[in-house]
């Protein structure tokens, strides 16, 4: 038999069910529990890894009052601070299709993890197009290419080589 000293009774906080949803239309991920997850719990606690969403409060995971608010204030003030700017700059890295070689197979854009690939319907057919401003660089799509259509800028086979013949590796 159990003698505690205390007895805490409260309800269970459970994610939204939505979440998931909400999850997949913002390209946002989830922890196991169904609450979002941040992009870096130390370094982005208010940032998810899709840029420009910010996160706060309950949808993070259950905390009090007061943490919600600091991590809601924490939210306003990163999204004001991207607001506030008339241009934003992005990355040079990202990614460029040669559309002569694309068949618009579709594989880049289903693989790519920010969304940043689009087919689009030309004379000679689907051919792939980069949304510059989304791409983050990470080289998925070329990679998974199979007529090699897409390359990263600063990163061709021809530059790569070069690099690795000049530091004595081929």
């Amino acid at each position: 038999m159990l003698h505690p000293d205390n007895v805490i009774l409260t309800s269970a906080i459970i994610p939204r069910e939505e979440n998931e949803e909400l999850a997949k239309i913002l390209k946002v991920p989830l922890n196991e529990d169904g609450f979002f997850l941040e992009a870096h719990v130390k370094l982005r606690p208010v940032d998810f890894a899709t840029d420009g969403v910010f996160l706060a409060g309950m949808s993070h995971f259950p905390k009090t009052v007061e943490e919600t608010i600091s991590q809601a204030y924490a939210a306003t003030s990163r999204a004001t601070k991207l607001l506030s700017k008339k241009q934003l700059e992005i990355e040079p890295r990202v990614s460029s299709v040669d559309e002569t070689k694309c068949i618009g197979c579709g594989l880049c854009a289903s693989l790519c993890p920010s969304n940043a690939i689009e087919l689009l319907l030309k004379d000679e057919g689907r051919k792939a197009h980069v949304i510059s401003a989304s791409c983050k660089g990470c080289g998925l799509c070329g990679a998974s290419c199979p007529q090699q259509a897409i390359t990263m800028q600063h990163f061709r086979d021809l530059e790569i080589a070069a690099q690795i013949k000049a530091y004595g590796g081929g």
